[in-house]
C-alpha cells in the first residue's frame, strides 16, 4: 500500500504527457470552387474578395488587389492584422494552409506564399506563420522557404510563438539564410496608425 501513490503517479504521467497535444489539420481553398465571392472586382486592379468555408468557426477570408494578396482568419477577417498585411512585391497566397491545434482548439494557421524577387519574375516562398486570438489574427513569423526544414521550423514557431504573441504590440521575427522577408515588420498598432 505504501507504493499506491507513487504507482498512481506512474500512471497519471502519460495523461499528463498528452495535455497540450498539438497537432495539424490541412485547409484547402479554390477562390473558384470552394470560395464564394462577396465583393467583386473592377476593372483596374482590385480582383475582388473571397470568403473560402474554414473550420471551427475559423473562416479565410482572401482578396486581390495590384496582384498582391491579402488573407485573414475568423469572422471579422477583414478587420485583422493578418488581412491588412502583404509582401511589398507581387505575390500569391497558397493553398493549403496548415491549421495548429492545441487540444482541439485553433491556435495558428501556416501558409505558404510565392513572392516574385526581381522583374523578370523569379520568385521564392515564404511561410507565414499567424497566430489565431479570438477575433484578432496576426503575423508573429516569416520563414524563407529555402531555410532549412523550413515547414517544421514554421510549427515550432507557430507553437512556440503564437500563443504569447501580443498582436498589437510585438514585432513579427524571421528565419532567412537569404535575408529578410518583402514585407513591413511591425506590430499591428503601428499598422493602424499610418
Amino acid at each position: 500500500m505504501r507504493n499506491l501513490p507513487w504507482l498512481l503517479i506512474f500512471c497519471l504521467l502519460p495523461v499528463a504527457a498528452q495535455a497540450g497535444e498539438v497537432t495539424s489539420t490541412y485547409l484547402k481553398f479554390d477562390i473558384e470552387k470552394t470560395c464564394k465571392q462577396i465583393e467583386p472586382g473592377d476593372e483596374y486592379v482590385y480582383a475582388g474578395t473571397w470568403k473560402c468555408p474554414g473550420q471551427k468557426g475559423i473562416d479565410i477570408l482572401y482578396s486581390s488587389a495590384d496582384e498582391r494578396d491579402y488573407v485573414g482568419f475568423g469572422k471579422q477577417a477583414a478587420q485583422t492584422c493578418a488581412f491588412k498585411k502583404t509582401f511589398n512585391r507581387f505575390n500569391t497566397a497558397l493553398s493549403p494552409v496548415e491549421l495548429r491545434l492545441r487540444d482541439g482548439k485553433l491556435f495558428a494557421a501556416i501558409e505558404r506564399w510565392r513572392v516574385v524577387t526581381d522583374d523578370d519574375g523569379n520568385a521564392v516562398t515564404w511561410l507565414v506563420v499567424t497566430a489565431l486570438k479570438g477575433g484578432e489574427a496576426c503575423p508573429v513569423h516569416y520563414v524563407a522557404g529555402s531555410y532549412p526544414n523550413a515547414n517544421e521550423q514554421a510549427r515550432r514557431a507557430a507553437d512556440d510563438l503564437a500563443a504569447g504573441f501580443n498582436c498589437e504590440t510585438d514585432v513579427p521575427a524571421f528565419d532567412s539564410t537569404a535575408g529578410e522577408p518583402n514585407i513591413s515588420l511591425e506590430a499591428c498598432s503601428e499598422l493602424a496608425a499610418e
